[in-house]
């Protein structure tokens, strides 16, 4: 049976014959004309299943039914304001507690009387996931992933560090110029966490086969791989398709940060997105069949030459706290279907372009999400921003 306890990190403030709480700057009031409200407040400890509240809190109210007091305890539920101390986190231990502890404050805001705050992190920790690419966002991707507390990870890239690539991919330093980004990733990533499973491949990603090779067996997936430009998007979206794995990719364009997430069976996938752009928008279509001539011919590409580490951190900071809605399932994903951007002189948040799933995609239309995705397949719609 539950025993339901007030959130401590959601403080509450007695005033006017009212009780206030305030979350994130926002307050939510409750009426307490003769005081059954705060006594029923310091009731919920933890301590007591619902008949005991009932209990104690009739003592001094005695007009009050079991029934009044469940429906109280749901409403505050509703609010987001109570908790179920069922779950005690006992398959963490003192370390892990301790490492974690501040993730615990914030997930407790989100937890409730039917999933608890130790759940969200148990969620996180065991997510099989990958990130392809381990350059400017990869880089920085890596490690948060890490400090958050996820601890299968598996990272993909072959290229090499160069000197150019300090004023981003902040884990390397001088003295590793010339080394395997991968493998010194790696290393910076055991270095923070050192029970974090981290399989470092150096590979380089040609073809979807390659990317179901290093996905198949991934819940979700950050893909940064930028080369080569076009070709890469259809390869890890295939690969991502076949595997049922979630994809969150995008990047960094001159002078915005962009991003987008793509659930097989769920979301339109990238060959839907291309093709709706295809059709309805000629200059955009334009576009591509260039940028396709430009990947068969190995040349660079104007915008490649420009990289600031200001927008490589926030398309980083969105595409982590979209892994992390997705594997916690702490609130519904923000960028599924969509390509959500920020700029760097107008940082709102915009949607810039959406999409639907076509029935008829030779690539996603039998697609179905991996285990750890299938909860959006159970999500209403209006819960879903596409």
């Amino acid at each position: 049976m539950a025993r339901p306890a007030l959130k401590t990190s959601i403080p509450y403030f007695v005033s006017d014959g009212s009780v206030h709480f305030r979350l994130g700057g926002d307050l939510t009031s409750l009426e307490d004309t003769d005081g059954r409200v705060l006594k029923l407040l310091q009731l919920l400890d933890g301590t007591r299943d619902l008949d005991a509240v009932h209990r104690d809190l009739s003592a001094d109210y005695p007009d009050l039914t079991a029934e009044d007091v469940r429906e109280a305890v749901d409403d505050l539920d509703a609010s987001g304001l109570v908790q179920d101390t069922a779950d005690r986190g006992e398959d963490f231990d003192a370390a892990a507690r301790e490492r974690w502890s501040n993730n615990l404050g914030f997930f407790e805001t989100y937890a409730s009387l039917g999933t608890s705050k130790y759940e969200f992190q148990r969620r996180i920790r065991d997510a099989r996931v990958a990130v392809l690419g381990v350059g400017g966002i990869g880089s920085h991707t890596l490690i948060d992933l890490v400090a958050i507390g996820f601890t299968d990870i598996r990272i993909v890239d072959f290229d090499k560090i160069e000197v150019s690539n300090f004023n981003r991919q902040i884990i390397y330093g001088e003295p590793d110029v010339g080394r395997t980004k991968v493998h010194v990733a790696a290393e910076r990533a055991r270095r923070l966490n050192s029970r974090v499973r981290v399989d470092a491949v150096e590979t380089k990603l040609m073809s979807a086969d390659d990317v179901y090779a290093v996905v198949h067996d991934r819940d979700i997936v950050i893909a940064v791989v930028d080369r080569p430009k076009v070709h890469v998007a259809h390869w890890l979206n295939e690969g991502c398709v076949r595997a049922g794995a979630t994809l969150i990719g995008g990047g960094v364009d001159t002078q915005r940060a962009i991003h987008y997430t793509m659930v097989p069976g769920v979301s339109g996938c990238v060959e839907c997105w291309y093709g709706q752009v295809r059709r309805d928008d000629p200059t955009s279509r334009m576009v591509l069949d260039v940028l396709d001539d430009i990947d068969r011919e190995g040349s660079a590409y104007g915008e490649d030459t420009a990289a600031f580490n200001g927008l490589v951190v926030v398309a980083a900071a969105h595409m982590v706290s979209e892994m992390v809605r997705l594997a916690s399932r702490v609130c519904p994903p923000l960028a599924v279907g969509r390509l959500l951007e920020q700029t760097f002189h107008n940082p709102r948040v915009r949607q810039a372009e959406t999409w639907t799933r076509d029935p008829d995609c030779a690539v996603c239309r039998d697609a179905r999400p991996a285990a750890g995705a299938e909860w959006l397949t159970r999500v209403g719609r209006e819960e879903l921003p596409f």
